[in-house]
């Protein structure tokens, strides 16, 4: 009987635990949709085409169809080790249910909207942001100055 018991007990711990792997695994699968539907996939994107003209400027024998082939054999690889990286902040500061909503929000009409925008509007801004911060850099060094620093 009590050998019956401790079966019992090990396997319902068992299926407790696959349970909560299950979970976390959803869990986790859900961040990395709402990271690809929120507009990140698109902005990361964007960055990759920076990157690439960049090392187009050094390298500018590499032809356009090696480039192709760098994007998918490192940066997309890359790319998904990010999304695994950046899980566990997500999980530190949502809930799967917040995940959940944020997924359903931006599967809407505006949620798209905003997902497909998000790039554009983030390329805009920094550039607005990156001529904010030097005209901010020349007040500072002005009021050094007339402090005497």
């Amino acid at each position: 009987m009590k050998t019956i018991r401790n079966l019992f007990t090990t396997t319902l711990l068992l299926l407790c635990g696959f349970m909560a792997n299950a979970q976390s695994d959803n869990f986790d699968r859900d961040i990395e949709k709402f990271l690809q539907i929120n507009g990140s996939e698109a902005t990361y994107d964007m960055m990759y085409e920076q990157i690439k003209q960049q090392f187009k400027m050094s390298k500018p024998a590499v032809p356009d169809s090696v480039w192709a082939q760098l994007k998918t054999a490192v940066y997309d690889k890359e790319l998904k080790t990010l999304t695994k990286q950046l899980v566990p902040i997500y999980k530190k500061h949502f809930t799967h249910a917040d995940v959940k909503e944020l997924i359903a929000f931006y599967e809407s009409p505006v949620g798209k909207k905003l997902a497909k925008e998000t790039p554009l509007i983030t390329k805009d801004a920094m550039q607005i942001s990156q001529t904010w911060a030097v005209g901010l850099m020349g007040k500072f060094n002005t009021w050094l100055t007339q402090k005497g620093y």
